[in-house]
């Protein structure tokens, strides 16, 4: 039987202990199950002689079943006996703590993000899982002092209160019902000042559970104590000869007792048994038991032989403490950089230049996914996917590469934002870890650089873990970001102008010769020459090009733009005019 309090009498104390560490992820690292076995002799006046407690079977515990001799309970005495529970990985009271660092995001973030405040929420989740009732459940969670603006969201059952200056939230509950599931949600902000890991602190719950052994021990005591037998015979006044006897055996100890066997025999004239009986009989203290019988014997001796145990109340108890380390949680930081060669151009020359971006891991949290913003001038080809290449640190990464370019314009008069997006690095198992670095490079072609001209590369990188909070960011701004320059440029064009007479009566045929004798291409050179007003444009010789013909006041401009006009390049244009006056008339 189990009771809540101790009587008075002889009791069997079994007081059980739990005790779990949980990891920074829940899991058990350590479950200790233990116990200990008090048998106190309450009374105050009576001992008890040849005790022994004998351990039920089937048990869970380390004691086994042999027998255990304690020898004489004096008043007031006891005896005590540990023991270790087997069979068991689970505690009665599950507890787990989610630590969610950007709880308004979906999915449990788990990183903090450095120089941003973070929305941080608590959870702590109970469940009973004893089929009985646990009782005085107090859960002491530890908030280190970086956590801002602290405050519980919700008391679903019990009380809770949150001292500032110790920095700990107290959760009391009285009783929690079997399979019973208690949440305590607390929030608070964050803002990490460096890359070190943020420590959560450290969670500890205490519980009891009544009238539980969860080594399942029912001991029983055996044992000698105060009884008082008692024998009286009367000779039969109307049967001479004939007495009549009467045997009794009297508890006279402060403690009950059953009686599992007992017999009534005759000491004289003979010796013999009168009566035996297997019983299960308690006696109270102060209750008796007897046997009546008739005998012709002259002068009958006989006594009482009681096989019996002292009946013991068994108390159950179970205390359980959870200890929960506190976790460790990594902050996402990182920084960039952006290198450029050459670092100067020739003007108007096309010229490729190659770009290397790198996202450097700098604080301790790995990336899953990384985004690159780059920004490269106006009249610069961005590079398509192909073109791009990505390693983490020397290992190639050739999958989930996203490349996307802003205007998608070709020649687009302003800059733009070539965005490269690396992800799903986790599942592939090739995350950037701390201290490593995602270095990414292409190859754009500035196609006609203007003299002169200074262009600042911008860089903006994005990282992030999984499943995706916040992200850290990293940018090169106008005094840290890469320039290019664009060489300043002489540009000398020698122009050489023959006539000569045309393949018909007053036509002349005019022969131009352009050479760039600038150092530098000159693109989109504007290459012309000028018929006098009394004169008119007939037309250009074979396989010569066509030239531009246009109207001026001065006379007529005859014009040619090649798409470029590399150093020392010549350039040969012919067109062949005449007089007004030689105009064939119409019709002739």
């Amino acid at each position: 039987m189990g009771v809540a309090d101790e009587p008075i009498g002889l009791t069997i104390k079994i007081r059980e202990f739990e005790h779990t560490v949980l990891n920074a992820d829940n899991s058990i690292s350590r479950f200790d199950p233990r116990g200990r076995v008090t048998v106190r002799n309450m009374s105050r006046r009576v001992s008890i002689w040849d005790a022994e407690m004998e351990p039920n079977s089937p048990n869970r515990s380390t004691l086994g079943t042999d027998s255990f001799q304690i020898g004489q309970l004096d008043p007031l005495g006891e005896w005590e006996k540990e023991f270790i529970i087997k069979d068991l990985d689970v505690p009665m009271l599950s507890v787990s703590e989610v630590v969610d660092t950007c709880y308004e995001r979906s999915g449990i973030n788990k990183a903090f993000v450095f120089g941003h405040s973070m929305p941080v929420e608590f959870t702590i989740t109970l469940r009973n899982r004893s089929g009985g009732k646990i009782s005085d459940i107090v859960v002491t969670k530890t908030i280190p002092p970086a956590f801002k603006g602290v405050e519980p969201q919700n008391i679903p059952i019990g009380m809770m209160e949150y001292d500032q200056q110790a920095g700990k939230v107290v959760w009391t509950i009285k009783e929690l019902e079997p399979e019973r599931v208690a949440i305590l949600l607390v929030r608070a902000t964050l803002t990490a000042d460096d890359s070190t890991p943020v420590q959560t602190g450290k969670l500890n719950v205490t519980y009891n559970i009544p009238n539980l052994s969860r080594s399942r021990l029912m001991p029983i005591m055996r044992g000698v104590t105060e009884c008082e037998v008692n024998i009286e015979k009367t000779e039969d006044s109307t049967r001479r000869g004939i007495w009549r006897c009467n045997a009794t055996l009297k508890n006279t100890s402060d403690f009950p007792i059953r009686i599992e066997r007992i017999q009534v025999v005759m000491t004289a004239p003979d010796s013999r048994v009168l009566f035996e009986g297997t019983l299960d009989h308690k006696l109270e203290p102060g209750e008796f038991w007897g046997y009546e019988f008739d005998t012709k014997e002259e002068n009958p001796e006989f006594d009482i032989v009681a096989f019996y145990r002292v009946e013991a109340s068994i108390v159950q108890s179970l205390v359980g403490t959870v200890e929960k380390e506190e976790a460790s949680v990594p902050v996402l930081r990182i920084e960039c950089n952006k290198t450029v060669r050459p670092s100067e151009l020739p003007a108007w020359e096309p010229s490729p230049v190659a770009i290397s971006l790198e996202a450097k891991n700098i604080g301790t949290s790995n990336f899953n996914e990384v985004t690159f913003f780059d920004t490269i001038p106006a009249g610069f080809d961005a590079p398509d996917k192909v073109q791009v290449q990505v390693w983490i640190e020397e290992k190639p990464i050739t999958q989930k590469i996203k490349v996307t370019v802003r205007p998608k314009k070709r020649d687009s008069p302003t800059e733009r934002v070539v965005t490269i997006h690396v992800t799903d690095l986790f599942e592939r198992q090739v995350a950037v870890e701390p201290g490593e670095q995602m270095i990414v490079k292409y190859t754009t072609i500035a196609r006609t650089p203007e003299p002169e001209q200074e262009h600042i590369l911008p860089l903006t990188v994005e990282a992030n873990t999984f499943p995706p909070g916040p992200a850290a960011s990293a940018t090169l701004l106008a005094l840290t970001a890469p320039t290019l320059k664009v060489e300043k440029a002489f540009r000398k064009l020698h122009k050489t102008r023959t006539v000569s007479p045309g393949p018909n009566k007053g036509e002349l045929t005019v022969t131009l010769t352009f050479i760039n004798m600038s150092e530098s291409s000159l693109a989109r050179p504007k290459l012309w020459d000028l018929i006098p007003p009394s004169f008119e444009y007939v037309a250009v010789p074979e396989e010569i090009p066509e030239p531009n013909i246009r109207e001026a006041e001065n006379g007529i401009i005859v014009s040619w733009s090649p798409p470029i006009l590399k150093s020392q390049e010549r350039f040969i244009g012919k067109y062949i005019y005449r007089h007004k006056s030689d105009t064939p008339p119409s019709g002739s």
